[in-house]
């Protein structure tokens, strides 16, 4: 049976219904590990990260914490136009364990950056999540388009946030290149 594009575009992209209960699962989802991320940032500040180079760039730290919340917020909503794109596709599901493992790995930088004080191996992490970023991306474009306008910000954020962590691995080139076992 031919069905019109336009049908087909609008019966699998374009749905219109609101799931709250999604919307408020998917924030809650991206959010603690959110916390979690700013917790390790927060507890941080007043040690060794404050004792570290960084780059000129690099803005307050208190914009960073907003900036934290910020990512993982768009994170949720992300995940929840994959959620909303219907799980039952192959392309949507796809797309939603991307998304999953781009949490998990974001959430390990997190904690090989703050809790090891492992900037070099934090660096190729972030490498990874960017990477991984790129793919959920391409992935998200083929099957819950309206996810890619939380994706692309993230993944600027992201990109900064590996550019910063670089430059931080070359201006500390004296701490260990695997961090400490707190």
């Amino acid at each position: 049976m031919f069905i019109p594009l336009r049908e087909q575009y609008t019966a699998h992209t374009m749905k219109k219904e609101h799931h709250y209960g999604r919307l408020i699962a998917s924030l809650v989802a991206c959010l603690i590990p959110g916390y979690v991320a700013l917790y390790l940032f927060t507890t941080s500040i007043p040690g060794w990260y404050s004792r570290l180079k960084k780059p000129d760039f690099l803005p307050s730290d208190l914009i960073i914490f907003y900036a934290i919340i910020l990512i993982f917020c768009l994170l949720g909503l992300s995940l929840y136009s994959i959620w909303n794109a219907g799980l039952n596709r192959s392309e949507v599901k796809a797309a939603f364990q991307l998304f999953l493992f781009t949490l998990t790995v974001f959430l390990l930088w997190f904690c090989s950056f703050f809790y090891l004080q492992a900037l070099f191996f934090a660096f190729v992490i972030m490498v990874m999540v960017v990477a991984v970023m790129v793919c959920t991306l391409a992935q998200s474009l083929r099957s819950a388009v309206t996810s890619a306008f939380f994706i692309v910000p993230c993944l600027i954020l992201m990109l900064i946030i590996c550019y910063a962590n670089l430059q931080m691995v070359l201006l500390n080139s004296g701490l260990p290149v695997w961090g400490i076992i707190p």
